[in-house]
């Protein structure tokens, strides 16, 4: 029997785990967050002035000049040898601004793409002698990463509170993904999807289904998730962004398949998931399914061809995600979570140029594990949020190598109160506090 089973059907990994190994996943613009203590709730300036409700500019404004900000090219082609921080303080747009008095819940949000990098601020707060509180986001943008530039209200007519889980780059420009900032009830679902040419003003776009991971890259954008309220899983592609048409699955030759997330690529389109082996019994506690780590590959997403994984390793809570190291080369991680002790088993990783043939990597460094791995389309970044933190250089046969720094940057430790979120763009890695109040700008140095 060929059937397409439904994620939510057997035990899944933490959600937070699956959200950073999407953010690590989602090509040229993934943001990595680091924190050694991280807070909720990011804090307003010392100072601000008195406001009674959220105050979001009807044009885009540019940011007060800061002084002593130097002038910075893009990053050098070749081999890299170390990063320069340079502290840039203050710099990220603190609008919207809201009342004090009201409680407000700020986050930002920074990502990075080809053409410069995208942040986002949106603001929570309580009004008075109601009972919904009112929301905005507002985005921003910069081709430097440390002059910024701020944006328009984004759309968010009807959401109530939206995280910006991702921001893909395809052929068109940007996608920026939005997930529920409350949670739900049954499986993750986007909330919802604004395109942007430029990373300045944004449009909304209407979700064909309940996308659960979205994806874009040189070939287009792709997207996974159900149809039916939940029931049905489904596979979406799309040229621009806007319009998203169905494709088909792939096809098991037993058991079922089961769709964790995808990709594309220069290589073409990529699924990622598992195939069930089929005993011809019913699953029990006693006899529980075992899963297959698989990958199935497309060059237009018309029909699927399953690759062949050595090594792969069945087993009972196993599911399969993807790091772009860049517009070449990908790789494939398999998490097995072992249901029985409520705990992660061991993970096996994979690597490819083309996206059908794929190589099991023995003995992976831990850094690619890391779940921070970035990559400006031309090469991999990983950065680990220890002491420093330590920065390496991921090649396209994920070899890593760190790099050398210098200047003052921050460093996560034991009393660190505020993280901090990373963006991989033209000029360097940009590093924001998650209060936003504090930026940093990594320069990296050749050989």
């Amino acid at each position: 029997m060929k059937v397409i089973e439904s994620r939510q059907d057997r035990p899944r990994l933490a959600r937070l785990r699956g959200l950073l190994l999407g953010l690590a996943a989602g090509g040229l613009v993934a943001a990595c967050s680091v924190a050694a203590s991280p807070s909720p709730t990011a804090a307003l300036p010392s100072t601000p002035p008195p406001r009674t409700s959220t105050q979001v500019p009807a044009t885009p404004t540019p940011t007060p000049t800061q002084t002593g900000l130097p002038s910075v090219d893009i990053a050098p082609a070749g081999q890299w040898s170390g990063i320069k921080w340079i502290s840039a303080g203050p710099v990220f747009p603190q609008t919207p601004i809201a009342g004090i008095e009201q409680g407000p819940y700020v986050q930002v949000y920074v990502f990075g793409w080809s053409r410069g990098y995208v942040g986002f601020r949106s603001v929570e707060e309580d009004v008075p002698n109601t009972v919904a509180p009112s929301f905005a986001i507002v985005s921003t943008s910069s081709s430097d990463g440390l002059h910024w530039t701020a944006g328009r209200a984004l759309d968010i007519g009807g959401l109530g509170g939206v995280d910006i889980s991702a921001v893909v780059e395809g052929p068109a420009g940007l996608l920026a993904v939005g997930f529920s900032s409350a949670g739900r009830c049954g499986p993750e679902a986007a909330e919802a999807l604004w395109t942007s040419p430029d990373g300045l003003i944004w449009t909304r776009v209407e979700l064909p289904g309940a996308f659960s991971t979205v994806d874009g890259g040189s070939t287009g954008y792709i997207a996974t998730g159900t149809l039916n309220k939940g029931v049905t899983p489904a596979v979406w592609l799309s040229g621009d962004g806007r319009s998203w048409h169905q494709v088909p699955l792939p096809k098991a030759t037993s058991g079922a398949v089961v769709v964790d997330g995808a990709t594309d690529f220069a290589g073409g389109y990529v699924l990622a998931g598992t195939q069930r082996s089929d005993n011809g019994c019913v699953e029990s506690e006693s006899t529980p399914s075992l899963y297959i780590p698989s990958l199935w590959w497309s060059a237009d997403g018309k029909s699927w061809t399953r690759s062949k994984l050595s090594g792969a390793l069945p087993a009972g809570g196993v599911s399969v995600g993807f790091v772009r190291i860049s517009d070449h080369a990908l790789m494939a991680v398999a998490h097995d979570w072992n249901v029985a002790k409520a705990e992660a088993g061991p993970e096996q990783v994979w690597v490819s140029n083309d996206g059908r043939t794929w190589r099991l990597v023995e003995s992976p460094s831990s850094i690619l594990l890391s779940n921070c791995v970035l990559t400006n389309g031309q090469r991999g970044l990983a950065v680990l949020p220890d002491d420093g933190p330590t920065i390496a250089t991921v090649g396209d046969d994920l070899t890593v190598t760190t790099l050398s720094q210098s200047g003052d940057g921050p460093v996560a430790s034991a009393t660190t109160l505020v993280g901090w979120m990373s963006a991989f763009g033209p000029t360097g890695v940009v590093a924001l506090s998650v209060d936003g109040l504090n930026l940093w700008l990594r320069v990296p140095t050749a050989s």
